[in-house]
């Protein structure tokens, strides 16, 4: 494992930069189309379960300190079935990056370059990704520092100028969802984005302190960040429009006019915006390509990390089109991310229990 270290700032930014990274784009007319005008909650009770488990995620690694994910399978379970539960979690995470590649070209291809090729986007993106990944998590972590703030900016600008086409009466009909249909429909929020931030145990071992109190205050911004997203949507698309649009955000910049200067904003606020996928995209492509070294012992991951440009790129082409990709995270991101950030750290633990229980009764003294 590569020496580096993670200050609370930038591990802070990181973890909040993959959780909203791509949810700004993809959950809000999902969401709406859903639940209506009180599409604003889910988020809501997505995040508070995704605190809830993070304390299985940092009762597991407190089990194992300064291993990450891979390195904590192998020891609990040793090489053989741990083995293959670390392999699995490598598969999770390059398929993780694969998808967030294929939402990034499309939307590119949707909204700016729609003759362009998808294959032209994840040669662009993967090829700069990858030379990040070769560089290491630190040079990741400084770019994020340094993109963050941009990013941060935009949205603020977003949301100021957009205000002018606000209505509360969109907000009519509100508090009177079926709850429990509700959290049935959109339950592929529990998986994305919050159960998909297990990835960050292959980062906790570079964070030296108040790693537990960051993890959870980004989770918590995150939520509120997005709430507050999907009701601001709501107020200024309405419930028809936001769920009919793919990405209603970007629908939003599209309207925004200020005089005859501000207008036709969609493609420099578009790109900007595409940098918070950009971290996302690089952090499980990180550790995709670091859990592979861990897992065979390689020393330089510089080959791997080219190597992965082909594989993830080539996983992204396993959707026809946009359409395929929202209904398979509709139906089954929750069972798919359920089983790999609660069912097998659950795994790990009780194989860790049995382990250390069979190990006191070997060191107990025979009776006399």
């Amino acid at each position: 494992m590569e020496q580096s270290k993670l200050t609370v700032w930038q591990f802070f930014v990181l973890t909040l930069s993959f959780l909203i990274g791509t949810s700004f784009f993809f959950l809000p007319g999902g969401l709406i189309a859903a639940a209506k005008q009180d599409a604003w909650m889910v988020p809501l009770w997505g995040g508070a379960a995704g605190i809830l488990i993070s304390f299985l995620w940092f009762y597991l690694a407190g089990q194992y300190p300064g291993l990450t994910i891979v390195q904590i399978c192998t020891a609990a379970a040793g090489k053989g079935f741990g083995g293959l539960l670390a392999l699995m979690y490598v598969a999770y995470f390059t398929q993780l990056a694969s998808f967030i590649t294929r939402n990034l070209s499309d939307f590119m291809k949707q909204t700016l370059m729609p003759l362009t090729p998808l294959t032209v986007f994840h040669a662009m993106f993967l090829l700069i990704i990858a030379y990040a990944v070769i560089k290491g998590i630190e040079t990741i972590a400084r770019s994020t520092e340094l993109l963050f703030p941009i990013v941060t900016m935009t949205f603020i600008f977003v949301f100021i100028f957009a205000l002018s086409e606000w209505n509360w009466d969109r907000f009519q009909g509100m508090f009177r969802m079926d709850v429990w249909k509700t959290v049935k429909d959109t339950r592929s929020i529990f998986g994305f984005p919050f159960m998909e931030a297990l990835i960050f145990l292959m980062l906790f071992p570079y964070v030296q302190a108040r790693r537990k109190t960051t993890f959870i205050l980004a989770i918590t911004v995150a939520t509120i960040l997005l709430s507050a997203t999907t009701f601001f949507t709501i107020g200024v698309l309405g419930v028809s429009r936001a769920s009919h649009d793919a990405y209603p955000m970007f629908v939003i910049v599209q309207e925004i006019h200020v005089g005859l200067f501000f207008e036709h904003l969609e493609s420099t606020v578009a790109l900007i915006l595409l940098a918070a996928i950009f971290i996302k995209l690089s952090i499980a492509y990180y550790c995709a390509v670091a859990g592979l070294c861990q897992l065979f012992q390689i020393t330089s991951r510089s080959w791997l990390a080219l190597a992965f440009i082909l594989l993830i790129s080539g996983l992204a082409l396993g959707y026809d089109n946009m359409v395929e990709n929202i209904e398979f995270s509709k139906k089954h991101d929750f069972e798919y991310s359920l089983f790999f950030s609660f069912i097998i750290p659950v795994l790990l633990l009780l194989i860790t229990w049995m382990r250390r229980r069979k190990k006191e009764k070997k060191e107990e003294p025979c009776s006399t």
